[in-house]
């Protein structure tokens, strides 16, 4: 499931497939005989900005794009927002549970799809595996709020020197302390905007904009309609 966009879904998707090739072959198996390996994005937003509901992603010949290239590998991307409804009704009413959209809560189909949710989400097999392939986006993750650390020593440090020539050391070490704060809070609201605005794009109304961030973001209904209002500013 990927919430906001960082631009990096090809590469993502890289990692992904190479662990499951990985894990489809076992020594001395033919090459032949290892399983297909499926990638699957649930995103809540339009991967590519082509306008699908729905990507499907197979390696082939560059000069030859009609020749079967066989070689057991298909990732598949969904916009969850999208209300184009292009795939099987059974598939649809996935992708509606995953947007939290309206639902027949009476459905088998939905039934049995929430009690497969619940099951995934106990079964210590699975969650394990999940973990193993999340540890290298983990690792980025920390690297990445390791630069950011020492980014901010440095500019503490920076700082220091300064006041200290200027003889406003409290002040100058306090306002770095609040433009950094106020620079993570910038960055959330762009991110958070930037989010809203492609939900608008991509067809989605003001309830079904605002139900999605309260629902998914977890946002309180009134911040959801100001970043709402918000957008919509912008896009005019």
């Amino acid at each position: 499931m990927q919430v906001a966009d960082h631009h990096n879904l090809p590469q993502r998707n890289r990692f992904y497939q190479s662990s499951l090739s990985t894990a489809a072959y076992t020594k001395g198996q033919n090459y032949s005989q290892a399983d297909n390996t499926f990638v699957i994005f649930f995103c809540c937003f339009d991967p590519f900005g082509l306008g699908e509901q729905r990507y499907k992603v197979k390696r082939g010949i560059e000069a030859y794009p009609n020749y079967p290239y066989q070689d057991s590998e298909q990732t598949l991307f969904f916009d969850i927002t999208s209300l184009q409804k292009t795939v099987g009704p059974k598939l649809q009413r996935v992708l509606d549970l995953l947007a939290n959209r309206k639902l027949d809560e009476d459905d088998d189909f939905i039934i049995k799809l929430r009690q497969r949710i619940c099951f995934v989400k106990q079964n210590r097999k699975w969650r394990k595996e999940y973990m193993q392939r999340s540890l290298y986006e983990m690792d980025i993750e920390n690297e990445r709020n390791e630069a950011v650390r020492e980014g901010h020593e440095l500019g503490r440090q920076q700082g220091l020197k300064e006041g200290r020539h200027e003889g406003h050391e409290q002040g100058l070490k306090e306002g770095r302390e609040q433009g950094r704060e106020d620079g993570r809070k910038e960055g959330q609201a762009k991110e958070r905007l930037s989010l809203v605005t492609d939900l608008i794009q991509s067809g989605q109304n003001q309830a079904q904009v605002e139900n999605f961030l309260i629902n998914i973001r977890k946002m309180d209904p009134s911040q959801a309609t100001q970043y709402y209002q918000e957008a919509l500013r912008l896009l005019k």
